[in-house]
């Protein structure tokens, strides 16, 4: 068995283009000088160098529980798995390996798996090359989305909530755990449709609905800068106003804030927003820097 998969990710290494026409298995060199993979993946692009050390020491370290990994093996059926990671990740490099240990013992086969990486340079920040998270709410990685069918059943976002055999099992019985940052998708069902809330009230009617569910500012924040490099600005900008609105006192909201502004060429309401972050914090550099910056373009215009 061992020598039929070492065999099977060998074969897979020398695939060039997998269906989909895509490159699979792509290496980036980074400005940085740091090697990514990005796009469509396999197991084997994460066994070769410079991956292979991480991933072999989260594998071969990781013991999943065998009791639910028998309770997971006669409910995977018509199941199969996207896996959304960074090989520029902790917590991918934590958490990827692991998944597939455990898929391993449970025996899903590698057609089950479809691995995207994805980019964090950026403009392309958690981003495919060719848009392969679009409409999949990814704003964290690694996110690990589980189907039966066409239907997703079940997800489990950065790190488990229980365990990943535990979080499995319960996914694959019908019974998920609550997912983490689980304001994120309750923020992003209000702003679906043709027309993203603006004005005041609404925002304010959709931060009252979902306050208890928001446990710090950056879980929206990320969400809000994933929306703003993917250029979906004004829902960028819904959901940064959202979280000024959940967490009054925190410079860092105020900023993101006056950068979507900045994007959105709006330099008043910029203005308004970085000058939010000094009153808060009256020493921060970088709001001091993009006021001037700001106030510069307001003149200009004038």
């Amino acid at each position: 068995m061992r020598l039929i998969r070492i065999l099977s990710f060998v074969f897979a290494l020398f695939i060039a283009l997998p269906l989909s026409g895509q490159p699979l298995n792509r290496q980036v060199i980074t400005e940085k000088g740091d090697t990514m993979l990005l796009g469509l993946s396999n197991r084997a692009g994460l066994t070769a160098s410079p991956f292979q050390s991480w991933f072999t020491e989260y594998y071969d370290a990781y013991e999943p529980s065998p009791t639910l990994v028998k309770k997971c093996k006669p409910l995977w059926s018509n199941t199969r798995v996207e896996i959304f990671m960074g090989t520029w990740c902790g917590d991918s490099k934590r958490e990827v390996p692991r998944f597939y240990k455990m898929l391993d013992e449970i025996g899903v086969s590698e057609a089950d798996i479809r691995l995207v990486n994805l980019d964090n340079r950026g403009d392309n920040y958690k981003q495919g090359p060719h848009g392969e998270e679009k409409g999949k709410l990814i704003h964290r990685v690694p996110t690990f989305i589980v189907y039966q069918g066409e239907n997703e059943i079940g997800r489990i976002v950065e790190f488990p909530h229980t365990s990943l055999e535990m979080d499995l099992a319960q996914i694959l019985a019908g019974l998920p755990s609550d997912p983490e940052y689980k304001v994120v998708p309750m923020v992003a069902a209000h702003l679906e449709g043709d027309t993203i809330p603006s004005d005041w009230k609404s925002l304010l009617e959709i931060a009252r609905a979902v306050y208890k569910n928001s446990k710090n500012h950056r879980e929206l924040n990320t969400f809000g800068y994933v929306l703003l490099r993917a250029g979906e600005l004004d829902k960028a900008l819904a959901v940064f106003r959202i979280n000024t609105l959940l967490f009054r006192n925190e410079p860092n909201v105020f900023d993101s804030l006056g950068e979507a502004y900045v994007a959105k060429e709006a330099w008043e309401q910029a203005q308004g927003a970085y000058k939010m972050v000094l009153k808060l914090a009256p020493e921060d550099e970088n709001a001091l820097e993009q006021l001037a910056l700001v106030e510069a373009k307001i003149d200009s215009e004038k």
